[in-house]
């Protein structure tokens, strides 16, 4: 099955939706497809209680968080 995805902008499939966050379902993968089959089963079949909690349990990050992190990324790599 393949869908349109918005932040990407171009068309995949449920694989890729249900392994993108280190092998974990995207944030977005229950809104992306519940209309198109019932993603609940379907991810309570592959996945544990805890990973989805992981996937879908948190607030995203902001833009800024994202920033910080990356840059507090870059620093310690020139460290080493």
């Amino acid at each position: 099955m393949e869908i349109y995805c918005t932040q990407l902008g171009m068309v995949i499939d449920i694989a890729y939706c249900i392994s993108v966050n280190d092998g974990l379902p995207c944030r977005n993968t229950i809104g992306c497809w519940e209309n198109r089959m019932d993603i609940q089963v379907f991810l309570q079949e592959r996945f544990t209680q805890n990973d989805l909690k992981k996937a879908f349990g948190n607030l995203p990050k902001s833009k800024i968080e994202r920033i910080i992190e990356s840059a507090e990324q870059s620093i310690s790599q020139l460290c080493e």
